[in-house]
């Protein structure tokens, strides 16, 4: 049996009629805020406590606003992509009972949690999190080179009643060489019935999420997409780089799910994040008209 949060990660939207409004209201292209940003570059100074508050205190605002879908990676000391400037290890504060309120009020008003693990050991570290009804779980598929550990992995994250989907690499870091298209294809053709949702990380996993690495790789991610999407029946979600600027282009390609952190609760020109997530479905609605 298909969950609520599977379905809601891997069955496509744009398959059906839909309205300009429908595409304003988050009903077509779904925002998941990166949750990270809010804690990245305070680890350390300040209290975990407040840390959760802030983060709680986000997601009822924006819970308020009709966003239904939010981001939480985790990053664990033995993943080894991270780049020359890593993000903070977030574990301390994002954990597994956290995460479980989280999803607790997520789900109480029709929303729901992905969980990104960011670690060479999905499988291991999955576990503390294995009793949660998540929406989705994304890993690094960087991590999972052998196909029996994949099958292993998809088959664990779907027993949960959650999304598995793959984090697919297109730029890399200094520390990270992404794997070519048809070799990633390859690797996933015998799960791919089973994945809901593909990831493409559209930038690089470099530097701490509020301040971004890289800009937004839409070639690269067209490349990675027109080798996975024949045959493939899920969605495709993009991370890294979106912005109300590149967001008609990530669109354009396909996406429905749009991960964004910085653009949200640092955004540039100052803007609340309710006004930013309504600014990107603007956006959004221009880029699925053109």
């Amino acid at each position: 049996m298909t969950t609520a949060g599977q379905q809601f990660y891997g069955t496509s939207t744009l398959t059906a009629p839909f309205t300009r409004a429908d595409v304003l209201d988050g009903h077509v292209i779904r925002l998941s805020p990166a949750l990270i940003t809010i804690t990245d570059g305070r680890i350390g100074s300040v209290p975990p406590d407040v840390l959760r508050d802030d983060v709680t205190g986000q997601v009822r605002a924006l819970l308020d606003h009709s966003v239904r879908s939010f981001h939480v990676d985790i990053n664990f000391d033995d993943y080894g992509g991270f780049g020359s400037q890593p993000p903070d290890r977030n574990a301390a504060i994002f954990t597994p009972d956290y995460v479980a309120d989280l999803n607790t009020l997520t789900r109480q008003r029709g929303g729901f949690l992905t969980l990104h693990l960011l670690t060479d050991d999905p499988a291991y570290h999955l576990r503390a999190f294995e009793h949660i009804p998540l929406g989705a779980v994304c890993f690094q598929l960087d991590a999972v080179p052998d196909g029996g550990r994949l099958a292993d992995l998809v088959e664990q994250i779907r027993a949960m009643g959650a999304c598995a989907s793959p984090v697919i690499e297109t730029t890399g870091t200094g520390r990270l060489v992404p794997v070519p298209p048809a070799d990633v294809r390859a690797l996933l053709d015998p799960v791919l019935p089973s994945i809901g949702m593909l990831t493409f990380q559209a930038a690089g996993t470099a530097a701490r999420s509020n301040l971004p690495a890289g800009a937004f790789a839409r070639d690269q991610v067209a490349a990675y997409i027109a080798a996975l999407k024949p045959g493939f029946e899920g969605t495709i979600q993009l991370q890294g780089g979106i912005t109300t600027a590149t967001i008609c282009a990530a669109v354009g390609l396909g996406a429905e799910f749009l991960v964004a952190g910085t653009q949200i609760f640092h955004h540039p020109g100052g803007l609340a994040p309710p006004d930013v997530i309504d600014a990107m479905l603007h956006a959004a609605a221009r880029g699925l008209k053109e």
